[in-house]
């Protein structure tokens, strides 16, 4: 009210008033509501003169005031009230018609989006790839077809052998592969790196093999005569045995020694054993490790084993679990292998326990079968010596001996 009074006599704020101006104010607060408001009551009330803490002025005096206040706008005010509401109201109408298109907008454009995700995702649904046939045993030929999406992307395919992706042709329906080396692989039909398609295929040995290569080599695997010596029936290969195949021990080298043969079984039940040693054959600093791989269908258990100071280095996997020693203490898996290490592992119905010379070094669980088991290996990160490998189903049947 006080502030309306102030813009109604239109002279600024109170706090700069004079008396002259209160003079003024009361002639025309008498003229405007017939009420005569002294000059020191004016005062009072706008803050120029002091007054008790509990002062309220009476009750006419604030009705004049009030009447005052309410009459702020001139004559032709109900013109400029209807002209200062017509203004809000157009205003608010642009406002509201701008809310509506903007919503608009974003309503096409989520729809656009959905029905592109779905079109494409349904596009992608369609794909597939298959595996035709597989020619030869070792090395193997595999013949896969392919159902492909509609797609601007580009298209390619993992082999799952570690060798380069393989870019699709628009319409092309069959593509093949050589494999070098035995195991289960995963094939997997990729677009912008996300898997749309995928397969497992398993490339059969038929026998115990013993093969040696280079790390960044490998797609050229030298096989290895798997002969036990006949005085402790022991598997090895010296690193002069290694040269006249062809290999170059001053470089980093892997020796595998696997078996993927048929044997029609596929009970997450058995046990598997293996007795090995791997004696650090480089000078330097160097890391040294040790790995074992049952492979089913559809997953498989792996375990390392490393020389000291490097776990960081381990990778195990048990199934659908993934164990990185870059990411979780692994040190456990720290096995001295300079001397013979006999390893157990046990699986009852996918709860697992892996021992190391008579030493519980780990139990577990998963939840994904393996499927159908396709074979196994023992790999040395160098030439280790093999004494035993042997895969015993829950019956006492053997699956794999060495």
């Amino acid at each position: 009210m006080i502030k309306s009074c102030e813009i109604r006599f239109g002279r600024g704020e109170a706090a700069s008033w004079i008396h002259s101006d209160f003079i003024a104010l009361n002639q025309d607060i008498l003229q405007s509501t017939k009420v005569n408001i002294s000059i020191n009551t004016l005062k009072r009330i706008f803050g120029k003169l002091s007054v008790e803490e509990k002062y309220i002025p009476q009750e006419a005096t604030i009705e004049a005031l009030q009447k005052y206040s309410e009459n702020t706008f001139p004559k032709n005010s109900q013109i400029l009230v209807e002209v200062q509401s017509d203004v809000k109201n157009e205003s608010s109408i642009i406002k509201k018609r701008s809310l509506i298109y903007f919503i608009t907008l974003i309503l096409i454009g989520v729809i656009g989006f959905i029905a592109w995700y779905i079109l494409n995702t349904t596009s992608f649904l369609t794909a597939s790839i298959k595996l035709k046939k597989l020619e030869g045993v070792l090395p193997s030929t595999a013949v896969f077809e392919l159902k492909i999406p509609q797609t601007n992307d580009s298209l390619f395919v993992n082999f799952g052998d570690k060798s380069p992706l393989v870019y699709i042709n628009k319409g092309q329906k069959l593509i093949t592969h050589n494999y070098l080396l035995s195991g289960v692989f995963r094939i997997a039909l990729l677009v912008q790196k996300s898997v749309i398609a995928e397969t497992n295929i398993s490339i059969s040995s038929n026998k115990w093999i013993a093969i040696s290569y280079h790390d960044q080599l490998r797609n050229h695997f030298y096989q290895i005569p798997v002969v036990k010596t006949p005085s402790d029936s022991i598997f090895n290969f010296t690193n002069s045995q290694l040269n006249k195949v062809g290999l170059d021990t001053a470089q980093r080298i892997f020796t595998r020694l696997y078996n993927y043969t048929a044997v029609n079984y596929s009970k997450d039940d058995f046990t598997f054993e293996t007795t090995f040693k791997n004696p650090s054959r480089r000078n330097g600093i160097s890391c040294n490790s040790t790995q074992f791989q049952i492979s089913g269908m559809n997953s498989m258990i792996r375990f390392k084993f490393s020389s000291e100071g490097c776990s960081s280095r381990v990778i195990n996997v048990l199934s659908e679990k993934k164990f990185d020693g870059d990411k979780n203490d692994l040190s456990q898996f720290v096995v001295e292998q300079e001397n013979w290490n006999t390893v157990k592992l046990i699986n009852k119905n996918k709860q697992v326990w892996l021992f190391v010379n008579g030493k519980l070094l780990y139990k577990g669980s998963y939840q994904k079968p393996l499927g159908e088991i396709k074979g196994l290996f023992i790999e040395f990160e160098g030439n280790g010596f093999v004494k035993t490998c042997n895969l015993t189903a829950k019956n006492g049947r053997n699956l794999y001996q060495f």
